[in-house]
């Protein structure tokens, strides 16, 4: 079920949440949003916080029990419009039909809108839903805080993920599972310090929206390792700003370009955004420098024919971690039956793909395409192939 919760009842959502709290958390959810004695919405054995790769996933039959009571599983994503948030809803589903204790999956998309992501949350939580997943990117993370923390005073068991929303785990809400931007931001910096070597160069970062915290984190990553590396220089102060939308991706880059500073690298942290970008040199009629990104279909399976037509470009991507509401929904679960789920909250991700073919670890872009899925679709992603037929059509 999709829902978009309308910004005039953020007021009547508030009040309602408010005497909800007053009440007790227990009048909105049984138990304080634990399921089982000993679960709780603050605290669970869930290694809350800590770092970790891939390889350390934890398997949802050991989380889930078989006859555990029906739990109700909300989604808010602050932005929630584009492919990469249709993915992350597509896997989240995908994780959630192995647990029969789920009884659907509710989703509200804050379009880049604050108060309407917010009043999501606080909506959600009001009419009790046990499990809240958020993704608080409708702008800085903590501007997000007051309704994330009634959601949990109000018994509903919180996680957020794939951006920071600066409160306390254990106390603000149970858990925040991501990718570390910074790792990535140097992952991939390193990757360009690497390819330019002792000539250096010129080097461009994109975010998305405005103040959007997983692009300034892995913004910050990248500039510490320019900073440790003279010979190159970070054209832009501030990620800039595209709201992940190729369309102003390419506006953006070709205001770049028109100021005739010569480009040697591009970091983008979408992979649609790259795209964009790559518009934006073609239509200028300049050769593509090398580029990383969050891997994109369209760059893996295109990949060939650019290099082709422009030698000096060369690919890396990270994973565009579609799947980090998996692990969000299994440390939820955990905290509902009062199960156990060891894995990682924050995960260290090298490059998934290197067009040179130096990164240990990574892929080529002609093993990561995935030629029967549309160019949109996320290879790196853990939907199988008839989910991903399924999800795009």
């Amino acid at each position: 079920m999709i829902t978009t919760a309308p910004a005039r009842r953020a007021g009547l959502v508030v009040i309602a949440l408010g005497a909800l709290v007053l009440a007790g958390c227990s009048s909105t959810n049984s138990a304080g949003g634990g399921g089982t004695e000993g679960a709780n919405n603050l605290t669970a054995d869930i290694a809350a916080g800590s770092t970790g790769t891939m390889d350390q996933f934890a398997s949802i039959s050991d989380i889930c029990p078989a006859d555990g009571k029906k739990v109700s599983v909300g989604v808010v994503d602050g932005y929630g419009t584009n492919t990469w948030s249709k993915t992350v809803l597509a896997e989240i589903e995908s994780e959630a039909a192995k647990c029969a204790a789920i009884s659907g999956v509710e989703f509200i998309a804050g379009r880049g809108d604050l108060e309407a992501t917010t009043s999501g949350i606080t909506s959600l939580a009001a009419k009790g839903t046990n499990i809240i997943l958020v993704i608080p990117d409708a702008g800085p993370g903590e501007a997000h805080l007051p309704a994330i923390r009634q959601a949990t005073q109000a018994g509903s068991i919180v996680v957020n993920f794939a951006s920071d929303p600066q409160g306390t785990a254990g106390t603000d809400y149970l858990d925040y599972t991501d990718q570390i931007p910074a790792f990535v931001g140097k992952s991939k910096a390193q990757w360009i310090v690497d390819q330019l070597g002792s000539a250096g160069g010129n080097v461009v970062f994109f975010g998305g929206p405005s103040g959007a915290l997983v692009s300034t984190q892995e913004f910050a990553g990248a500039k510490e390792v320019f900073d440790a590396n003279p010979q190159i220089t970070l054209v832009n102060s501030e990620p800039i700003w595209t709201n992940w939308d190729p369309a102003q991706a390419q506006q953006a880059m070709a205001g770049v370009l028109s100021q005739g500073t010569p480009i040697n690298a591009i970091i983008a942290d979408y992979g649609a955004s790259a795209s964009g970008v790559i518009r934006a040199y073609e239509a200028a009629g300049q050769q593509l420098p090398i580029l990383t990104s969050t891997d994109d279909n369209s760059l893996s399976c295109g990949f060939a024919d650019l290099k082709a037509k422009n030698p000096g470009y060369e690919l890396a991507t990270v994973s565009s971690r579609t799947w980090i509401g998996r692990v969000a929904l299994r440390k939820a679960l955990a905290a509902e039956f009062g199960t156990k789920d060891t894995e990682p909250s924050l995960y260290e991700l090298s490059l998934f793909e290197d067009s040179t073919g130096k990164t240990a670890g990574s892929v080529t872009p002609d093993k990561a395409c995935l030629s029967s899925a549309p160019s949109d679709a996320t290879p790196s992603t853990l939907l199988t192939s008839a989910e991903i037929t399924k999800l795009f059509g």
